[in-house]
């Protein structure tokens, strides 16, 4: 049974993942749906990265604000250099085109594997995802990964053409 903060964890997880008209037929993050992930609530100072997920979503005290979340995240991303922590303050809304891409309500760290989320992002430089983001935005998010910007190629190709592993099937499913 999940608890009342994991419930609308997933449920945010279902909005970040359809795909909509605003954002050009892309979903706020296109390899949502496809990717492993696990909820974990605890402490802040509890966090650890935990092998065989994509994404670890890590529920955090409501009372912290922004500036204690970020202090967080940059002090996990200092020691756990293979993995990417991400704030999503529940006091801090932020959007692509008008729509709101954090969850709204609770705190939470996201930590994603570097290599991986590498590649996930290198083949959405691909399409024209990024094109709609506001530039500050945008590097704030990619940070070190932003030259990726500068390797891109013109051959637009949408989310679903890719797998699970963030790999371009050019439309095939793999089976």
């Amino acid at each position: 049974m999940f608890s009342e903060k994991e419930q609308f964890i997933l449920n945010w997880i279902r909005e970040v993942s359809k795909t909509r008209e605003e954002l050009n037929g892309f979903a706020i993050c296109p390899f949502a749906a496809k990717s492993t992930y696990k909820i974990v609530e605890c402490p802040v100072e509890d966090i650890a990265p935990i092998d065989g997920y994509q994404v670890i979503i890590y529920i955090v005290e409501d009372y912290l604000d922004l500036n204690a979340i970020q202090f967080w995240v940059d002090y996990y991303n200092s020691i756990y250099k293979e993995w990417k922590f991400f704030e999503d303050c529940g006091s801090y809304d932020t959007y692509i085109r008008g729509v709101q891409t954090n969850n709204g309500r609770y705190n939470l760290i996201l930590a994603q594997p570097k290599e991986k989320l590498r590649t996930f992002r290198e083949n959405l430089a691909k399409t024209s995802y990024y094109d709609m983001w506001d530039d500050k935005y945008l590097q704030e998010i990619l940070e070190d990964d932003y030259d990726i910007m500068k390797n891109r190629d013109s051959n637009p190709v949408k989310s679903s053409d890719f797998n699970e592993s963030g790999e371009k099937t050019n439309g095939q499913q793999s089976n």
